[in-house]
């Protein structure tokens, strides 16, 4: 019995080496090779994602196309369609069609799928919020109080005074004119509240009024730090350009 548990270490020297005893049972790895199962698995994980980007790129490609040649029949028909939906999402494909019936002219269709989208709840976080800014400070800058107002509307649904009294104070500079604001907004910037978009937008209107008051000084150094804020694909990077090329 007492040899069993101490197993003779010179029973196990074959040629200088020491090999482990028999009732461990070890066997040579074989090098990292996975099981079939998994192997299948991941190929056919593998097959599906390239499937999946497949059909996402062909769709969007199709869709972009069709957006160049001003056809919004067909942007509207492949964004409607159940695929396009479930690997693009709602948001997405609404935002194809919202995009495509401005570019084709198609007034009525345009503002039938801009009140939709006003009015929809996403499933993509922060989706609605972000297309109610953009679109609504979009219309600001061009000027039409009619979509602003639709869009001012639904923006006061919601719970974030933060961002209910920006777009107010936006409104209120751009389409009613007011010079007035000025320390209100500047106060909201010292706040520490707002950052990126939105600070950018309140310096604008900042400089904005003092530009108007013939105060081209602090208007161009709000100017300059509105732009500081912006992405340079933001709505309001064409009208600060313009601004500062005139300026200077």
């Amino acid at each position: 019995m007492k040899k069993s548990l101490t197993y003779d270490v010179s029973e196990r020297m074959r040629g200088g080496i020491l090999y482990p005893p028999p009732h461990l049972n070890l066997k040579e790895k074989s090098g990292g090779c996975l099981n079939p199962i998994t192997l299948t698995i991941i190929l056919i994980a593998a097959i599906g994602y390239l499937v999946f980007q497949g059909v996402k790129n062909f769709q969007l490609h199709s869709m972009n196309n069709a957006l160049r040649n001003k056809d919004s029949g067909t942007v509207a028909k492949i964004a409607d369609m159940a695929v396009s939906r479930r690997i693009m999402g709602e948001y997405v494909c609404d935002l194809y069609k919202l995009r495509a019936y401005y570019i084709c002219g198609d007034t009525e269709l345009f503002e039938q799928m801009l009140l939709h989208m006003a009015d929809t709840e996403y499933s993509q976080k922060d989706a609605k919020k972000s297309f109610l800014e953009t679109y609504f400070h979009t219309f600001l800058i061009k000027g039409n109080r009619k979509y602003s107002d639709w869009l001012l509307k639904e923006i006061r649904k919601s719970d974030d005074a933060s961002f209910i009294q920006y777009c107010e104070q936006s409104y209120a500079v751009m389409l009613d004119e007011r010079n007035d604001l000025i320390d209100e907004m500047a106060e909201a910037v010292n706040s520490k509240r707002y950052y990126g978009f939105s600070l950018g937008v309140i310096l604008y209107m900042i400089a904005i009024q003092y530009s108007r008051l013939g105060d081209d000084k602090n208007a161009l150094e709000y100017m300059h730090s509105a732009k500081a804020c912006l992405h340079p694909k933001a709505v309001y990077m064409p009208v600060v350009d313009k601004y500062l090329r005139e300026a200077e």
